[in-house]
């Protein structure tokens, strides 16, 4: 059912990203990433619905479903937090320190990943996202006190 849900949204979120400009002679447009991030949100999501189908059509029809695990459901919600938090800074910090604060606390605090693997992900990931949307994409965000 997940994985029909975000497909439906995944669809939606495509058909409307077709209606930006994909690109132009030589960047791509304000169409280019809402049409392939969609495309592969589609994808996946198929792939977690059909998975979940073949798990249903195995399963034993006298078990009992799965219970929701606790830690499961507070994840979810420090995640959110989390990410409200981001929101709240990006204006004062900036989009890149606001982003690497909320992936350290995501992968230290609510995935509980060792520090290296943490700080690895979290600061290549702004690095990733930083090159190609500022450099390569010149996409304007907002910039803190330390000038990024």
């Amino acid at each position: 059912v997940t994985g029909l849900l975000m497909s439906a949204f995944f669809g939606a979120a495509l058909w409307e990203g077709w209606t930006f400009q994909y690109g132009s002679e030589f960047a791509p447009g304000p169409g280019f990433a809402p049409v392939w991030l969609s495309a592969i949100g589609l994808f996946v999501s198929l792939l977690i619905a059909a998975h979940g189908l073949r798990a249903m059509r195995r399963a034993d029809p006298s078990a009992a479903a799965p219970a929701l695990e606790k830690w499961g459901l507070v994840r979810v919600a420090l995640t959110l937090l989390g990410l409200g938090a981001m929101i709240f800074l990006v204006e004062s910090l900036g989009l890149a320190v606001s982003i690497l604060l909320f992936l350290l606390y995501l992968t230290l605090v609510v995935q509980r990943h060792g520090v290296a693997v943490g700080i690895g992900a979290s600061v290549g990931t702004v690095v990733f996202v930083y090159v190609v949307f500022v450099h390569f994409l010149e996409v304007p965000v907002p910039k803190g006190p330390l000038g990024f």
